[in-house]
């Protein structure tokens, strides 16, 4: 319990941190427009796409998540990175099933729905109207990629370049494929 509510703070924390130059931006420029959950991209899509379109790119979307590019990094990297107390993920490494809850809620709620909140609802949407879909899309795809470098060199992990790559590679992937 105390580990599920350990997560469920830190989601908190996160949404605050990750939510709060969006809401100030909103708050100032746009809340007479619509509200903040519409304005940052928090609603039900309008699919506008063939069905074809949405095919391929749930199987490019598959793909690339599943691919495995560990295989490319070097074992000492890796067990580095494993036993490092400041890899997030590692926190729930060994306790077992009691880990699944909390690490869900870490991972893909306190994590992500706030970088999706900061990177697509907030600075992808900005960068577009400034400077266009493409290159908009394309340059948060770069901040997000540089951002987990970024994060890895803070907390004074040493994977060296190689890695430092693969993870700008893929996250910023990532990014771009989300849009």
């Amino acid at each position: 319990m105390q580990l599920i509510m350990s997560s469920i703070t830190t989601t908190i924390v996160n949404l605050i941190v990750f939510s709060l130059l969006p809401i100030i931006w909103w708050f100032f420029r746009h809340r007479k427009e619509e509200g903040f959950f519409r304005w940052i991209g928090l609603f039900k899509p309008q699919l506008k796409s063939k069905w074809w379109v949405l095919l391929i790119f749930a199987i490019l979307y598959y793909f690339f998540y599943n691919f495995d590019f560990t295989q490319f990094v070097s074992s000492e990297t890796l067990e580095y990175i494993e036993n490092s107390a400041s890899v997030s993920a590692n926190v729930f490494a060994g306790i077992g099933v009691a880990a699944i809850l909390p690490a869900f809620i870490e991972n893909f709620i306190a994590n992500g729905v706030a970088e999706e909140i900061l990177y697509r609802g907030f600075l992808c949407k900005r960068l577009i109207s400034k400077i266009g879909p493409v290159k908009g899309i394309i340059l948060q795809a770069v901040l997000f990629g540089l951002m987990h470098n970024i994060l890895y060199i803070l907390a004074g992990l040493d994977v060296g370049l190689w890695y430092h790559t693969l993870t700008f590679i893929f996250t910023g992937m990532g990014a771009l494929l989300l849009g």
